[in-house]
């Protein structure tokens, strides 16, 4: 979804900017031109958990309510089909590297809050 979705800001509304949300990031949420968000919610439409990638090919702002830290890698994998093969990059709380890791990031850096990762573009990708 992206910000142009009838039910884009109902649904992601009330986690940007938000306070809790950003702690658990490490940092905010933006949305901007470009992006595409991959949302997951249950049956009765309650928001499980998303993740963002930008048109430049950055998977960010991976967040899961609490209870669902195991669909972390899930969204992962599912921002590396959105983005048709093309290089990624990401820079995560440590806490969420082990979900990159599982969709074919390596770290190339780290810091005192964060990690740095890089997946290469894949064979056969889109141009």
């Amino acid at each position: 979804m992206t910000n142009t979705d009838q039910d884009f800001y109902p649904i992601m509304g009330p986690y940007l900017a938000n306070r809790a949300v950003a702690k658990s990031l490490g940092g905010p949420i933006w949305d901007e031109k470009g992006k595409t968000w991959i949302v997951r919610q249950d049956e009765a439409g309650h928001l499980l958990g998303f993740v963002a990638i930008t048109a430049r090919g950055k998977v960010e702002s991976l967040y899961t309510t609490p209870g669902h830290d195991r669909l972390r890698a899930a969204l992962v994998k599912a921002a590396v089909e959105a983005a048709d093969g093309r290089a990624l990059s990401a820079v995560v709380s440590h806490s969420r590297v082990d979900a990159y890791t599982a969709a074919g990031f390596t770290q190339v850096d780290q810091s005192t809050n964060f990690t740095t990762l890089h997946r290469p573009a894949q064979k056969g990708a889109p141009s």
